[in-house]
């Protein structure tokens, strides 16, 4: 079975939200690894909701500080500083962390909050100890799963570092990319993953795309930052840049009109007059 499938089906059979943060190359290489873009983040509508509260802030600390406590094995659970509950199952392969499940979108007894503002959508699930239970034993399962797929997938050869074609490194740049748009990735973080030169890697994506690696990344984190601009009016500019992964709102601004002609909110005035 393709773990993207099995995620949605355990998705609905636990009313949860399940989603990975990976660190081993076999998820770029294995195609029953590969996971759709929204399996990579939180993405429930309140993880959403909560990210745009404050420009994804205290989610990037938070999953910052889990990935920490998740090197060292252990699984874990609580509530992250918006309230909502989670389980997180780590997966270590020869002493390395290969990914870490994410199970959740429950609520405990008091209602999450959307930085001290109270959540008005459709409430997550109370967490129950009958569920935790449940939760436990999916997440041990998956990361069962994984790595058999990740030891079967190593046994055919795949992963002995053997050269690729300039289609495989160029698609895992867009997945790598859309994957952690929002993080502060560089080009080594693909190569690491990839198992390939830095230096051949930037330039095979310059001769396949004309861009650098950080040219890709701005022109993604450019087109999340259009649809927030068109959609989102009361968000305010500064906030829209670190939520598309731009720590610096005056370089966001600065890329943006570098890309697109116009500045952010001359954009943004544009597309209410159209």
């Amino acid at each position: 079975m393709i773990l993207s499938e099995l995620l949605r089906l355990l998705e609905r059979k636990n009313s949860a939200s399940i989603s990975l943060e990976v660190r081993h190359p076999a998820f770029y290489r294995a195609n029953a690894l590969k996971l759709a873009p929204d399996q990579y983040l939180h993405h429930s509508s309140f993880c959403r909701a909560a990210k745009m509260s404050d420009a994804n802030f205290l989610c990037s600390a938070n999953k910052h500080r889990s990935l920490q406590i998740a090197s060292f094995g252990r699984s874990f659970c609580g509530c992250c500083p918006h309230g909502i509950w989670e389980l997180a199952q780590p997966l270590l392969l020869n002493g390395e962390l290969a990914c870490v499940l994410y199970l959740g979108n429950f609520r405990e007894q008091r209602p999450p909050t959307l930085s001290g503002v109270s959540w008005n959508g459709v409430l997550p699930p109370e967490i129950t100890p009958e569920k935790k239970l449940r939760l436990r034993k999916c997440a041990r399962f998956l990361a069962e799963f994984i790595r058999c797929e990740i030891e079967l997938f190593a046994g055919t050869g795949a992963m002995d570092g053997k050269q690729r074609d300039e289609s495989f490194y160029l698609e895992n740049c867009r997945r790598f990319i859309d994957c952690h748009y929002l993080e502060n990735i560089a080009l080594s973080d693909l190569a690491d993953l990839l198992k390939i030169h830095p230096n051949y890697l930037g330039a095979l994506l310059k001769k396949q795309t004309g861009q650098t690696f950080r040219g890709l990344l701005n022109s993604r984190r450019i087109d999340e930052a259009k649809v927030y601009l068109k959609l989102h009016k009361n968000l305010s500019v500064s906030k829209i840049a670190r939520l598309c992964g731009f720590s610096d709102s005056n370089y966001f601004s600065a890329v943006f009109h570098k890309l697109s002609g116009v500045s952010p909110g001359q954009y943004r005035k544009n597309e209410k007059t159209e």
